[in-house]
């Protein structure tokens, strides 16, 4: 498995685990200033008053060091950079200049400190210039110790600090590849409204122009002419009542939705959001108007998928039991607070799953949620009552299942809309 798949199972518990992972190796990688620490309060007993006054230093120098160091790392780990970090920024690199002077050999043991502080805190080149400057620095202030502990010390340190500094840099990208998911997920949505938009333009936009102007040219009809009035009239209606058609063929998703288009476009979807997906083939002799309202389970499931769970993997599966066929979309993504991948509603979601209800007004939805008269699951109850199909869904071990029975053939009389017409 290469390291773009191990990523699509990414979620926010992965982001928390990378950022305590990062936090706990760079506050346990501080531990290595005990060695001057204890160096430099050692030497308070010996070398007279300027020895004391030098160890007083150092261990002040040391603590800044460490102080700074543990500073920069944590904001780094939590990615809440400000330009402030700059000035602390100076102030480590200060503090580790004047260190070695004060505190001998043993400031080794601190010399990847501040590689890794430019390292995170700067950005692009200038992070990389800065490393690799901070290292050489390193080695010039160390430059009259013995050789074989300075080349030991400054390739330690390199790789200490390198270590250290990826291991930050990729909790960071964890989380900005979540953000990005989630963000996926909001633009997804977004686009289905304005698709949804369109749509209801083209539809309307040309029939109510010419409503508009049929009415105003009605309004001139002499009262003497009422036959000509009565046709105008009677025009009228006829295009009101086309218009009404258009809009319910396109909220209800009879106009141009395809069961194979839409299982396509979920999959892109949810492989964008990192969600692995495994999706079984579907009879192709499945009705016309089931497969509609498949079309509208398998939107509605992979909308609550990325709105209400963590999940990393989509498996979709087809049985057939005679003349039914039973499909399963299931996910892993059940959140230990109970949230699942299907609530009853999803209140932000698009406006084309708000087809008008019996008393002819429409009702908000989730993306592809709404049936006829309801929203979320129970709109999609609906739909699935209408071609002679029904669905249930459970919880297990960490999984949602939503399991669609459907007719394999077609019914002898199904509703078609929410007045009851029959076909």
């Amino acid at each position: 498995m290469g390291a773009s798949e191990r990523l699509r199972g990414v979620g926010p518990g992965a982001v928390r685990l990378a950022r305590v992972g990062a936090a706990a190796f760079s506050v346990g990688m501080a531990a290595f200033a005990a060695v001057p620490l204890a160096e430099a309060l050692g030497a308070f007993g010996g070398g007279g008053a300027f020895g004391g006054f030098r160890a007083a230093i150092a261990v002040l120098l040391i603590t800044g060091l460490t102080g700074c160091y543990l500073w920069l790392a944590m904001r780094a780990v939590l990615d809440r950079g400000a330009r402030r970090d700059l000035v602390v920024l100076g102030g480590m690199a200060a503090l580790a200049v004047a260190a070695p002077f004060a505190a001998g050999p043993s400031w080794l043991n601190l010399g990847f400190m501040l590689p890794f502080a430019f390292a995170i805190t700067l950005r692009g080149w200038w992070a990389a210039a800065g490393f690799f400057a901070a290292l050489a620095a390193g080695i010039a202030l160390s430059a009259s110790h013995e050789m074989s502990l300075l080349i030991f010390g400054s390739l330690q340190n390199m790789l200490t600090a390198g270590a250290l500094a990826g291991l930050t840099i990729f909790a960071t990208l964890l989380g900005e590849l979540q953000r990005t998911r989630e963000e996926l997920a909001r633009l997804a949505i977004t686009e289905e409204r304005l698709r949804f938009a369109r749509e209801l333009h083209d539809v309307l936009g040309h029939n109510l122009s010419v409503i508009a102007m049929r009415t105003e040219l009605s309004m001139r009809i002499p009262t003497d002419q009422i036959a000509r009035l009565h046709g105008e009239l009677a025009e009228i209606h006829d295009i009101a009542r086309r218009s009404l058609h258009d809009v319910r063929a396109v909220v209800k998703g009879y106009r141009e939705m395809s069961l194979e288009k839409e299982l396509g476009g979920v999959r892109r979807v949810l492989e964008a959001a990192g969600v692995r997906c495994d999706f079984a083939e579907l009879p192709p002799s499945l009705p016309p108007d089931v497969r509609v309202a498949l079309a509208w389970a398998v939107r509605e499931a992979a909308t609550n998928l990325l709105r209400h769970s963590d999940a990393t993997v989509c498996l979709l599966g087809v049985e057939s039991h005679g003349d039914r066929i039973t499909v399963t979309v299931a996910n892993d993504g059940v959140r230990p607070d109970g949230g699942g991948a299907a609530p009853e509603s999803a209140p932000e979601s698009a406006p084309e799953s708000a087809p008008e209800s019996a008393s002819g007004r429409t009702s908000g939805s989730g993306v592809g949620g709404n049936g006829v008269g309801g929203s979320g699951l129970a709109g999609l109850d609906e739909r699935l009552a209408q071609v002679g199909g029904s669905s249930g869904r459970h919880t297990e071990d960490g999984w949602f299942t939503l399991s669609l029975d459907v007719p394999g053939r077609p019914t002898a009389a199904v509703l078609t809309s929410a007045t009851g017409d029959r076909k």
